[in-house]
This record gives structure tokens, C-alpha cells and sequence, in this order.
């Protein structure tokens, strides 16, 4: 017989979702087990950029890092042409964190307001009744036996595996499948240089088709000679990032005479959130409802974002004791509030990229057609205004190029229509079928706008 413990929630996955959502159910009152297949010593550890910008922290009310968790602070994001001769600015206070010291902080902040963690443990199976998950079946790591959660909510907090999602019925709506051409598959190494950075507080993120088919490659500071440096392609190709990574990357000079201290790699979702983030009582928070964003495959920030929207919802769930679909609802409205409907519309953006060649990334950004006043309205915004094109079209209409600038007008035509689509969210479950009709007909418009051949994305 397995043995069997109850809780008020159980949590699938130890990373930044997983643990602030755990202490912000814990702390006030409720009962929270944490499976996580990484020892406690290990949570943390994890195979990505590093970088979040400093205004999540005020928006979450989440204590920013400090100490050992911060190896550096950000004042500005280069994006580079395929050249490499101009790139565009954004400007803005970020970190560089330590990401195992900033998990060990969550993990002790979870672990201070009552979470149970079973470290070195993973989800097995899930165990229905009455259309709600009733218990899970973990193994348990230190006991080296198999356990049954119990719980009234259960949160998918796996990552892109999607460890409880897809082992639910494939008609909740909450199970949707990944398609791996809207993935970034990246490699990355953190290395000691032989000399100093150059401008050591400047994130450098390098587009090529070529070097980076479908993404980038990106030059992170960690410090005065420390560098997160790493490469992303488009996921759902035979292509292997390590190896383009070494034809492109680590032959370039001023990686001679350094020292590899981590490498690692890594796929991470860059598509629109999934199609909603609860289901009957179970909820999909951080990479297992695919909240990345888009462009860069920046992930804590949102993450962290679906977990406070999740915790918001659940709370008012658990304190009037009904647990159900239109109970949780509130998740979505909360997240594509806070960044949701940002990322539904840089979702387009990232099709649109994809599909430019080297040539025409080298004119969009030596020629200034967006300006770096535009694009950073269009990072923070998600918006590229059609005031903007009309702008471009009518001072470069004589240019050969005018059938790039044609092209941005559709593009900031859907993606204005997609963030507007994503901020009229349904209200309640019964309209959702409805509502995602809607939006993948503007993608069916958009990709035939721009002539991409159906069936890619």
C-alpha cells in the first residue's frame, strides 16, 4: 500500500515559479508540499542567461537580490545587426544574478513559511476522480518509495516538460501540446576571460540567421572577466547549438586563454502563453504554461509573474473552499494583464524575425528604419505603432527596400490586433474555444500576409 499524505497544495517543480508561488500560499496559512528532482542543495542550478530586469521586483513585491545572488548590474541592452557593425540600445537597470544563490534564497524563503520540499523526488502519475485530480503519485527520493500527494489544487511548476500537464486528459484544455518550432534550443558556457570586458555592464544579444538560425547569440557580463556567453536556435531542426556554437562563437579572440567554469544546455518555449493556465484544479505556472518571452527567451521575470497572478487566484480559491476551472480563472486575467498580452503580440514579432534574412536585419538596424527610442517602446510595450511605419513608408518610399517596409506595416498591423485580442481574454471558461478560434485565424492571416508557408509554425 502506498503510504499517503495531505496537503492543501502540491506544487510539481522547484524553480523560481515554483517556489515564490509555494511561499506566497504558504505564508498565509496553507498547506504546501514541493516535488523537485534536484537535491536541496542544488535548487537553483539551472541553464540560462541570468539577466532580469529590476522592475520585476517592485511589481511582485519580491525583496531584490543582494550579495552573492547579484554578479552583476545591468545599465543597458545592445542588439546587434548580423554584421555586427550597428546595433540598437535599450537602456534600463537590470541584474545579472547568481541563479543557484537566487533559488537557494527562494528555497529558504519557501522553506521558512511552511513548505514541505521532497527533494531528489519527481511526479509519476496523476490519479483522477470525478474530473479533478485527486493525488499524485511521487517517488520519493530519500525514502526511495513511491508516496500519494493528496491535495485540493495541484500546480504545474516542471518547466517545458510539462511533467503534470501532460499526463492529464487530452481534452483539458490545460494539456495543449508544444509544438518544438516555437522552442529555443541554446547552449551556454560561463567563462573566465584572459582581460577585461569592455563595457562590462552592457548585455550584448547578436542576431544572425547564420550564426544563430531563428534566434541569437548572446555576450552576457557576470563581471570584469566573467561571461555568460551562449547561443539559441530555433527548436524542431536536426541543427545542434554546441556545435554552431563552436564554428562561430568561442573561435573569436577574446575567448583565447579562457577558462570554461559551467556549460550546460537547454529549451526554452518562445511562443504566445498557453491557451489558459488553469483547468479544473490544476494550474501551469512559469515554462510549463510557456510564459517565456518570444524574442529572447527571457523567462525568471515572467515566470515569476505567472506565479503572483496564479497565487492571487488560488488564494481567493482556497479561502472561499471552491476549487474549480471558473474559481482559478482569475490567473489569466491577472498575467495577460501583467505581461501576457505583451508577449501574445511579440509572439508575431518573433514569426516576422524568423523569417528576415541576414539582409535585411542589417538594414532594419544600420539604417535606424525603428529608431532606439521605438524600440524600446516596442520591448517594454510589446507595440510597434503604425504611426511609426506610415513614418518610415513615407520617407523611404523611394527605396529599394519598400517591400521590408510593407511588410512591418502588417507586422505592427497584428500585432496591435493581437494584443488587443489577448487584453479582451474571456471572462469565464464558456468563451475560450471562441476566443482561441479567433486568434489563430490572425496567425493563418498574418503568416499569409507575409507569404510564409503553411504548416511551418
Amino acid at each position: 500500500m502506498v503510504h499517503a499524505e495531505k496537503y492543501d497544495v502540491v506544487v510539481i517543480g522547484g524553480g523560481v515559479a515554483g517556489l515564490f508561488f509555494s511561499r506566497l500560499i504558504a505564508e498565509k496559512g496553507f498547506t504546501i508540499a514541493l516535488v523537485e528532482m534536484k537535491p536541496l542543495s542544488e535548487i537553483g542550478r539551472k541553464v540560462c542567461g541570468d539577466a532580469i530586469d529590476k522592475k520585476y521586483f517592485a511589481k511582485l513585491n519580491l525583496k531584490e537580490p543582494t550579495g552573492s545572488e547579484v554578479e552583476n548590474i545591468v545599465k543597458e541592452v545592445r542588439v546587434y545587426s548580423p554584421s555586427e557593425r550597428s546595433y540598437l540600445t535599450v537602456k534600463g537597470v537590470g541584474y545579472q544574478l547568481n541563479r543557484k544563490a537566487f533559488g537557494q534564497r527562494l528555497l529558504r524563503e519557501a522553506m521558512e513559511s511552511g513548505v514541505i520540499v521532497f527533494d531528489k523526488s519527481y511526479l509519476k502519475k496523476a490519479i483522477l476522480k470525478k474530473s479533478l485530480v485527486s493525488e499524485v503519485i511521487i517517488y520519493d527520493g530519500n525514502r526511495k518509495n513511491d508516496i500519494a500527494l493528496k491535495g485540493r489544487v495541484f500546480v504545474d511548476a516542471s518547466g517545458i516538460a510539462g511533467a503534470l500537464r501532460t499526463k492529464l486528459p487530452t481534452d483539458w484544455w490545460i494539456s495543449e501540446k508544444l509544438n518544438y518550432r516555437e522552442t529555443a534550443v541554446a547552449y551556454r558556457e560561463i567563462r573566465f576571460l584572459s582581460s577585461n570586458i569592455e563595457d562590462p555592464d552592457v548585455l550584448r544579444i547578436y542576431l544572425s540567421q547564420e550564426k544563430a538560425p531563428g534566434g541569437y547569440w548572446w555576450f552576457f557580463p557576470k563581471g570584469l572577466r566573467k561571461v555568460n556567453v551562449g547561443l539559441g536556435i530555433r527548436g524542431g531542426t536536426d541543427l545542434n547549438p554546441r556545435s554552431i556554437f563552436y564554428k562561430y562563437i568561442a573561435s573569436r579572440g577574446f575567448f583565447k586563454g579562457s577558462e570554461i567554469v559551467d556549460s550546460g544546455g537547454g529549451v526554452v518555449p518562445t511562443r504566445r502563453p498557453l491557451r489558459t493556465l488553469v483547468f479544473s484544479n490544476v494550474v501551469a505556472i512559469g515554462d510549463a504554461a510557456f510564459t517565456a518571452n518570444p524574442i529572447h527567451g527571457g523567462g525568471i521575470g515572467p515566470s515569476l509573474t505567472s506565479a503572483w497572478a496564479a497565487s492571487k487566484a488560488m488564494l481567493n480559491a482556497l479561502e472561499v473552499g471552491e476549487i474549480s476551472t471558473e474559481k482559478l480563472w482569475l490567473t489569466n486575467k491577472l498575467y495577460i494583464r501583467a505581461y501576457g498580452a505583451k508577449q501574445g503580440s511579440l509572439d508575431f514579432l518573433r514569426i516576422f524575425l524568423q523569417n528576415l534574412s541576414d539582409e535585411d536585419l542589417n538594414y532594419i538596424i544600420e539604417k535606424k528604419v525603428i529608431s532606439e527610442d521605438e524600440f524600446l517602446e516596442l520591448s517594454i510595450t510589446g507595440d510597434l505603432r503604425m504611426s511609426i511605419v506610415e513614418k518610415m513608408l513615407k520617407a523611404l518610399k523611394f527605396i529599394r527596400r519598400t517591400s521590408l517596409l510593407l511588410k512591418l506595416r502588417v507586422l505592427a498591423d497584428y500585432m496591435r490586433k493581437a494584443k488587443q485580442h489577448y487584453l479582451a481574454y474571456p471572462e469565464n471558461p464558456s468563451d475560450l474555444l471562441r476566443w482561441e478560434h479567433k486568434l489563430l485565424k490572425l496567425y493563418r492571416e498574418f503568416m499569409e500576409r507575409l507569404g510564409i508557408r503553411a504548416g511551418v509554425y
